[in-house]
């Protein structure tokens, strides 16, 4: 991790500005303030919420109150977590219904408790203080020992040696694919509420340029081209999985649509090499706008214009890590007022035009001194009403 000093020179050399430390002040001839259409806060309802029953109600309405004071309308509940990243927290955040997610409820969770359920309450709460809500979920990223159990059909992406890559699993195994189905299904009808206006997920992809190699992804490679996975090059490799990845988000989503028509679909992907997701095609496949990960690890202004350059034309809202505590096995950048004061001037002054909101994540991992930064820094953005 480069210290702070390091960041501020680096990033003055290469973007050729200075840092703002938090100011918002601009000269009268500097161009009009970026207007975004989506202002808010990315929320673990159990990840990094570091209580032992995640948050409750009270909190999130204080928040509520919070972001409308700060003319921010959107709320994103991240309604999972993962044991891998946090030991307090392994599963789904609401009272889940269908019988084979049953064991996959975090029981510790407050929220996930029929009788104490009150997210409900929030959704509603939301809506008189004008403020979306948005529900998110990590397509794949599932503990192994309750996927297995539950669904037997599925695998963890592995790579070329037989070793799994972490806890995401192939949507090429049919286990997994129903999982995801059957986990979105419950969700979405569990919180059906005309204030749920739109719904995120990262992931529906491959893990990188070494994976997958389960059985089922070179049974379904070999079927659809007649080559052996193994023996094909690296480029045939890459198009097929692009091609596969494109049917996978295409069939989820006109399923969301059928769970909740109507319903904005946002895809968490910087559109990485070997994830299968290629910016040309994504919005055919019906997905409304990205969020790409935005200052989660050292980043240049170069940098970061680069990627959006990469996304456009999809319209962003950009998931922007504002956190200074780790997860577990996590190498996350640590935030400062000054980081976050910083990048949030490169986005006010991005050339380009398909930034359309900023989601900040993770509010219970955000210290008050961050959560200040950010919202001294919104004021430089109009917000659409």
């Amino acid at each position: 991790m480069i210290s702070r000093r390091t960041f501020i020179t680096r990033t003055a050399g290469v973007a050729g500005v200075s840092l703002l430390a938090g100011s918002c002040v601009r000269a009268s001839h500097e161009r009009p303030t970026r207007k975004l259409r989506h202002l808010g806060w990315q929320v673990g309802v159990t990840y990094q919420s570091m209580t032992p029953g995640g948050l409750n109600r009270d909190y999130l309405l204080r928040l509520l109150d919070e972001m409308a004071a700060n003319r921010m309308n959107m709320l994103n509940l991240m309604m999972q977590s993962y044991g891998y990243f946090d030991p307090d927290h392994d599963g789904y955040a609401w009272p889940v219904q269908h019988p084979r997610l049953q064991p996959y409820r975090d029981v510790n969770a407050i929220n996930a408790r029929p009788e104490q359920e009150f997210l409900r309450d929030v959704i509603e709460e939301a809506a008189t203080r004008q403020i979306a809500v948005q529900l998110f979920m990590n397509w794949g990223i599932w503990n192994p020992d309750f996927v297995k159990a539950a669904y037997p059909e599925s695998s963890l992406q592995l790579k070329e040696d037989g070793s799994p890559s972490g806890w995401l699993h192939c949507p090429d195994s049919p286990g997994a694919w129903q999982l995801g189905l059957d986990e979105v299904a419950d969700l979405l009808t569990f919180y059906d509420h005309p204030n749920v206006t739109s719904y995120s997920l990262e992931r529906i992809s491959y893990a990188g340029n070494a994976t997958c190699y389960c059985p089922y992804t070179r049974r379904a490679f070999q079927e659809a081209t007649g080559l052996v996975f193994e023996e094909a090059t690296v480029s045939q490799r890459e198009t097929w999985k692009t091609d596969q990845i494109c049917n996978y988000l295409s069939w989820f989503t006109k399923y969301l649509q059928q769970l909740h028509p109507g319903i904005n679909v946002g895809l968490h992907t910087q559109c990485a090499q070997g994830w299968g997701h290629d910016p040309d095609r994504l919005s055919g496949c019906g997905i409304d706008y990205l969020m790409p990960h935005t200052i989660q690890f050292p980043t240049t202004q170069r940098e970061l214009y680069a990627m959006l350059d990469r996304l456009a034309p999809n319209p962003c809202i950009l998931h922007f890590c504002c956190r200074d505590r780790r997860p577990q096995n996590y190498k996350l950048w640590i935030k400062t007022p000054d980081i976050i004061a910083q990048a949030l001037s490169w986005i006010r002054d991005y050339p380009g035009d398909n930034v359309i909101g900023i989601l900040f994540f993770n509010e219970p991992a955000t210290s008050p001194v961050n959560k200040k930064a950010v919202y001294k820094g919104i004021r430089c953005f109009a917000v659409e009403t």
